[in-house]
């Protein structure tokens, strides 16, 4: 069969992944959804759906040949798209307002994360003009600078919305890529050297980005006012030890811990799976990463080979971020988990994501 023609210890570290998701978006879910909708059963059983639909997208994408993907046509068309919607987020009776941020849409009959969208056209934004221009990287002003242009225009936009943790991931993340793809290091250097002291500044202009950064500093000087995420994530792993509290115990997704199913999906894991749970996570993530790099490096041409580097490192970033947000090692920002983390958007970005690393594997073995 056509879909089993791919790389099958990625497939299957795909699966797990989503596995154990599921598992945890039921478990982390399941007090929010009745305080919220009065059916505890809601919000897992939107999740499902959500799978079923990623699984059609996946198996589409893995039956089309990723090269057909190879056309500037098609990628400014999805470029323009998703600025299109980004630019719909602050549009009003389209944009949908949450939490003082705009970064929703409304089309018709559903509702999707504007940067979501954006992610997967920037990875073949990225990969079609890699491609086109490695061997001009190393001229700034010809090979880097158009897409950095391109690229900045993005982060604006989601910061704008605001979404300071997803704009510095896509930031980050394009730069490694373009650095990946032969970028020169003084380039980097001169881009550090703009880059960090504007970084510095966005975070300086907001109050709240601020208190943000002084709470990860010292978490313990206000535990029941800015410090309060950062604290009961500690106190979710602290309470999981080294087995867990068991599947389905957790206390601290009780309404202590905020966001349980999204952003701190993985306190949760770590309360109820404890230690080893946590390691069995990484573990799995460590195997996607892993092979996903290899079918990068598998591959016959280069656009095969930035298209995987850039969808799996895109997603190693957040998934490190997210990580390291939960266990107080970066300061808060709102980023979701990939796979783990409850949201239509958020899962059928990494369904999509997994589709397109799943058709350059089967394409490097035709």
């Amino acid at each position: 069969m056509q879909l089993l023609d791919v790389d099958m210890v990625f497939l299957m570290a795909t699966l797990m992944l989503l596995a154990l998701g599921t598992t945890m978006i039921f478990s982390s879910s399941y007090f929010l959804s009745k305080e919220t909708s009065g059916n505890s059963l809601a919000m897992i059983m939107k999740h499902f759906f959500h799978l079923g639909l990623g699984t059609v997208v996946m198996a589409l994408i893995i039956r089309t040949d990723y090269r057909k993907f190879n056309t500037q046509k098609f990628v400014m068309a999805m470029l323009g798209a998703g600025i299109l919607l980004c630019i719909l987020c602050f549009v009003p009776g389209i944009g949908i307002e949450a939490g003082n941020a705009k970064r929703w849409v409304r089309l018709v009959v559903i509702s999707l994360q504007a940067s979501e969208f954006l992610k997967i056209a920037l990875i073949f934004y990225l990969a079609y003009f890699l491609t086109r221009k490695e061997k001009r990287l190393e001229d700034f002003t010809n090979g880097i600078l158009p897409m950095l242009v391109i690229i900045g225009i993005c982060y604006l936009l989601i910061l704008a919305e605001p979404d300071f943790g997803t704009a510095s991931i896509i930031g980050l993340w394009s730069i490694i890529v373009l650095f990946a793809g032969g970028m020169k290091m003084k380039h980097l250097g001169w881009l550090s050297l703009v880059c960090i002291p504007a970084v510095i500044l966005v975070m300086i202009m907001e109050p709240y980005r601020v208190r943000r950064l002084l709470a990860f500093w010292d978490p313990w000087n206000d535990i029941q006012g800015i410090s309060y995420q950062i604290v009961q994530s500690m106190v979710a792993f602290a309470n999981g030890g080294l087995f867990g509290s068991g599947l389905g115990e957790s206390t601290q997704k009780m309404f202590f811990l905020p966001a349980p199913h999204t952003d701190f999906i993985f306190s949760v894991l770590g309360e109820e799976l404890g230690f080893l749970g946590v390691s069995a996570a990484l573990l799995l993530y460590g195997l996607w990463i892993w092979r996903g790099l290899t079918i990068a490096m598998s591959t016959k041409d280069s656009f095969g080979f930035y298209l995987a580097l850039s969808a799996i490192s895109l997603v190693a970033l957040q998934a490190v971020v997210n990580m390291s947000v939960s266990m107080s090692i970066f300061p808060t920002t709102g980023v979701t988990l990939p796979f783990l983390s409850y949201g239509g958007s958020s899962i059928m970005t990494v369904f999509i994501i997994s589709g397109i690393v799943l058709s350059v594997s089967r394409g490097a073995r035709i």
